[in-house]
């Protein structure tokens, strides 16, 4: 009959409408969550990545991307682990072949950059800082973490921090750091 075919037309109308709908609102609906993503929230799928880090001053460094802070990043370098704050950033980049083998845990922690420089003077982990541009502020021992500087002891790398082999003392601005190398087998 006519109102079987009819309705069975409208039905298939409908339906078609209801899906077409519905892609609709799942195409918005990711177009929302790209476009309110944060770099942090980026990075974190980036966790145990190899990647290239393209910093201001034409320097890039390449490494493991390891744990995320709220304004800074580690990366563990061939020959060092480098801290880097995330305003020296300019570009990030990586093989699409690259396989990444995230930690256990990839919350950025809420550890603030202060903090984690204490845990490196309790270690006398020796560092060398460099500037936003890259170039070498200071190189030798943290002394003090303050609030917003640190205190650093330059000495010869390949000796103790002891007061013979002291060569001076620095404050370093924490504002002023760009990135910071902590060479490995110290």
């Amino acid at each position: 009959m006519r109102w079987d075919s009819l309705f069975e037309d409208l039905e298939s109308q409908l339906q078609a409408q209801l899906e077409a709908q519905f892609r609709d609102e799942v195409a918005e609906n990711i177009r929302i969550e790209r476009a309110s993503e944060d770099l942090l929230g980026r990075l974190r799928t980036l966790l145990g990545c190899t990647v290239n880090l393209h910093l201001s001053g034409s320097v890039e460094v390449g490494g493991v991307l390891g744990p995320l802070g709220k304004d800074y990043l580690c990366l563990e370098a061939e020959t060092s682990n480098l801290l880097i704050m995330q305003k020296v950033i300019r570009r990030i980049s990586w093989s699409p072949r690259t396989r990444c083998s995230p930690p256990t845990g990839s919350e950025p922690t809420t550890i603030k950059v202060p903090a984690l420089l204490r845990g490196l003077l309790r270690d006398r982990s020796q560092l060398r800082i460099h500037d936003e541009l890259g170039k070498l502020l200071v190189e030798g021992t943290p002394t003090q973490i303050g609030k917003d500087f640190l205190s650093i002891a330059s000495h010869p790398r390949d000796e103790f921090p002891r007061e013979s082999s002291i060569t001076d003392h620095s404050i370093v601005p924490l504002d002023a750091i760009g990135w910071i190398a902590i060479p490995k087998g110290y």
